[in-house]
């Protein structure tokens, strides 16, 4: 069930990024009705809106991102968030939506490359794993991390209250 809700989960912060605001340029004139209502975006006049709507005009070539990354900039980031992982320093504080941007950027490419960035990435998760677990633990910390650790650190958070109410409150019987 945990591992169902796993993904369940996954596809529900993805959601929440692509709801976030970025910058925008239009390339011309634009008029969006939403059923939240209507978007009006001018034309070379930097604008914020969701990133799930950036990503459709973008597709269309009405705009540009404003902060479009360079994916050799995100790569060389998460190489550099791996090695200062590694000097052992407690849980250092990276860009929230790190493993979305990866995600997107890797899906885009050909097997062997996104292989090589998921196992980048594997071992940035796997040095990162026990400070997560050290602060869930010690601190209760479950807010502020990235947006994906924040669901694993709920979870370990359910988990081990659940673990020990079991030890605490649960009578044995011979």
């Amino acid at each position: 069930m945990i591992i169902g809700s796993f993904n369940k989960e996954f596809q529900r912060y993805y959601i929440k990024y692509l709801f976030s605001e970025i910058d925008v340029i239009p390339l011309e004139d634009l008029e969006i009705r939403l059923l939240s209502g209507t978007i009006r975006l001018i034309a070379s006049e930097e604008s914020k809106i969701p990133r799930w709507l950036a990503y459709v005009l973008l597709k269309y070539n009405k705009i540009k991102i404003k902060t479009q990354e360079d994916p050799r900039d995100l790569i060389g980031r998460l190489t550099y968030y791996s090695f200062r992982e590694r000097e052992g320093s407690p849980l250092p504080s990276i860009e929230r939506d790190l493993f979305f941007k990866l995600k997107e950027y890797s899906q885009k490419l050909d097997t062997e490359t996104r292989k090589k960035i998921n196992d980048i990435l594997e071992n940035f998760v796997k040095i990162r794993l026990p400070k997560i677990l050290r602060r869930v633990l010690t601190t209760g910390y479950e807010k502020g991390g990235l947006l994906w650790e924040d669901v694993l650190a709920r979870y370990i958070r359910k988990l081990s209250n659940k673990w020990l109410e079991a030890l605490i409150k649960e009578e044995l019987s011979v």
